[in-house]
C-alpha cells in the first residue's frame, strides 16, 4: 500500500503508519460505544413516547448523509485534524478554526460524560469508594495509555469490543428466550416499532437527538488519517461499516427492549429501566454482568474520545490556531500528541468532578451537529463550487439533505444546550476575530 505524501499538504509525516481497517472500524465502534443503546434505551423512549427504534432509524439517516460526506473529504485532505482541517481547506481558514471550535466542545464532553456515567454506575456499585478517587481511576490509566501509543490503544480497544458484543448478544438472546418460554409475547410485534396511538413526529425527532449522541465518534476515525495508509479510501469505508454495524447494533437492543417493556409511560427512571428489563429477562446474573460491562466500557470510550480530540487539538496547533508548542508537540518515543493527551485528561477530571450527568447529556450533541452541517458545507464548496463536480448527488445532494436534518435537530435540543452550545461558538468567533486582526497588524 502507498502512503499518502504529507508534504503535498504542507506538512512532514510525523506518526506512525500502523493501523488497519480492522483497527479504524473497532475505533470507531468503540467510541459509539454497542452499549450506549442500552444507557439511553429509557431516556430516548420516554423522549420519543415509545419509539426508539424509529428515532434511531432517523439518527442514522442524518448521520448516513454526513458520514458520505466525511468520506469524500478525507479523500481530498487524507490529514489529521478531521472536521477542521476539512472545513480548513474546504472553506477557509477562519471558517475551519470555528468549525474546529464547535467540534472541540463535543470532543471535550465526551470524555467527560463518559467519566461520569461509569463512575456514577461503579460508585453505586461500590460505594465505599469515594467518587472523586474513581473518576482518577478512569482518568489516569486512560491518559497513559493513549500518551504510550495508538497501537495499545487499539489492542485494548478490540478486546473491549468483543466484550460488548457479547453483553449484546446475552441480552438479545436473553430477550428472545424471555419470550419464547411463554410470557404472551411474540417475537415480531410492530408496535415494538411503530404504535399509531402514541407516535408524534416531533417527539421522534426529539428521540432523535439523543440517538444522534450514540453515534457520535463515527467523525473521530478521521482524526487518525495520519496513522493509516491509503487513508482515504480505508478510512470513508471504516466509516460507513463502523455505523451500519452500531446501526444493527442500536435497533436490536431498541426493539427487543421494547418487545418485553411494552409500555414506556410507566417508565419510573429513564436512567436504569433497562438494568430493570435485564433483571425482568436474565436475573441478577445479568443484570450484574451488564452493569459491570458499562462501568469498564466508559473507560474504553473515553480512551477513544481523548485520542481523537487529542489529534484534532494537534492538527490545530500544527497550524498555530491554538498554542503549537504545547498542542504539536509529539513524544520522542511514543510518537503521541502528550501534552494535547495531558491537557484532554485534565479537563475531563475538572468536568467530571464540576458537570453533572445530566447538563453533559444536553450539551454534548451541539457540538458534533455544527461540526457535521460545516463538514457538509465543505463538500458542497470544494467539490462542487471550486472543483466544479458534475457528480450532484453525491457532492450537492447528499450534503445538503445532510445540512437540513443536523439542523433540524440541532435547534430540536433543550434550551440548555442551545445556550451553552452558542455560547461556545461566540466566544470561538471573538477568539479566531481578534487573532486574525492582529496577524493583519502586525503583516502591516
Amino acid at each position: 500500500m502507498s502512503e499518502v505524501n504529507l508534504e503535498s499538504f504542507g506538512y512532514k509525516q510525523e506518526f506512525k503508519r500502523t493501523l488497519s481497517m480492522r483497527d479504524l472500524v473497532i475505533f470507531g465502534m468503540i467510541f459509539m460505544s454497542p452499549m450506549s443503546a442500552m444507557t439511553l434505551f429509557g431516556i430516548m423512549n420516554v423522549t420519543s413516547n415509545g419509539h426508539s427504534v424509529l428515532a434511531f432509524l432517523f439518527g442514522f439517516v442524518a448521520m448516513l448523509f454526513t458520514a458520505l460526506s466525511y468520506g469524500e473529504m478525507v479523500k481530498a485532505f487524507p490529514i489529521a485534524g478531521s472536521t477542521y482541517s476539512y472545513t480548513q481547506r474546504g472553506i477557509n481558514p477562519k471558517m475551519g478554526f470555528i468549525a474546529g471550535w464547535g467540534m472541540l466542545l463535543d470532543y471535550f464532553l465526551i470524555p467527560m460524560f463518559l467519566y461520569v456515567l461509569s463512575a456514577s454506575y461503579a460508585h453505586a456499585f461500590l460505594p465505599q469508594i469515594p467518587y472523586w478517587v474513581l473518576i482518577l481511576a478512569y482518568v489516569i490509566p486512560v491518559t497513559f495509555i493513549n500518551i504510550i501509543g495508538v497501537e495499545v490503544a487499539a489492542k485494548a480497544n478490540t478486546i473491549m469490543t468483543i466484550i460488548m458484543l457479547f453483553a449484546v448478544a446475552a441480552f438479545i438472546f436473553s430477550a428472545i428466550h424471555y419470550v419464547l418460554v411463554g410470557h404472551g409475547l411474540s417475537l415480531f410485534s410492530a408496535k415494538a416499532i411503530y404504535n399509531p396511538a402514541t407516535f408524534n413526529f416531533h417527539s421522534m425527532v426529539a428521540g432523535s437527538a439523543m440517538a444522534v449522541l450514540s453515534y457520535l465518534g463515527f467523525d473521530a476515525i478521521t482524526t487518525l488519517s495520519e496513522e493509516v495508509n491509503e487513508s482515504g479510501k480505508m478510512i470513508g469505508k471504516a466509516i460507513i461499516i463502523a455505523c451500519l454495524l452500531q446501526t444493527v447494533i442500536y435497533l436490536a437492543i431498541s426493539y427487543f427492549g421494547n418487545l418485553v417493556f411494552t409500555d414506556y409511560s410507566i417508565i419510573k427512571n429513564p436512567d436504569t429501566v433497562l438494568y430493570d428489563i435485564a433483571f425482568q429477562i436474565g436475573g441478577s446474573t445479568l443484570q450484574i454482568f451488564l452493569t459491570l460491562v458499562i462501568i469498564v466500557s466508559g473507560a474504553s470510550t473515553a480512551l477513544a474520545g481523548q485520542s481523537a480530540a487529542s489529534r484534532l487539538l494537534y492538527g490545530m496547533g500544527r497550524d498555530r490556531l491554538i498554542p503549537a508548542k504545547i498542542f504539536s508537540y509529539l513524544h520522542p518515543k511514543y510518537n503521541t500528541p502528550t501534552f494535547s493527551i495531558i491537557f484532554m485528561g485534565i479537563v475531563g477530571i475538572i468536568g467530571a468532578l464540576t458537570i453533572s450527568m445530566i447538563t453533559l447529556s444536553e450539551m454534548v450533541t451541539f457540538g458534533g451537529l455544527f461540526g457535521f452541517i460545516c463538514v457538509n458545507l465543505s463538500v458542497i464548496n470544494h467539490y462542487f463550487i471550486k472543483g466544479n463536480s458534475k457528480r450532484i448527488f453525491l457532492h450537492v445532494i447528499m450534503p445538503i439533505l445532510g445540512i437540513i436534518v443536523c439542523t433540524y435537530i440541532l435547534f430540536s435540543l433543550s434550551t440548555v444546550a442551545k445556550i451553552v452550545g452558542f455560547s461556545w461558538m461566540f466566544i470561538g468567533v471573538i477568539y479566531v476575530t481578534i487573532r486574525f486582526f492582529f496577524i493583519k497588524c502586525i503583516l502591516r
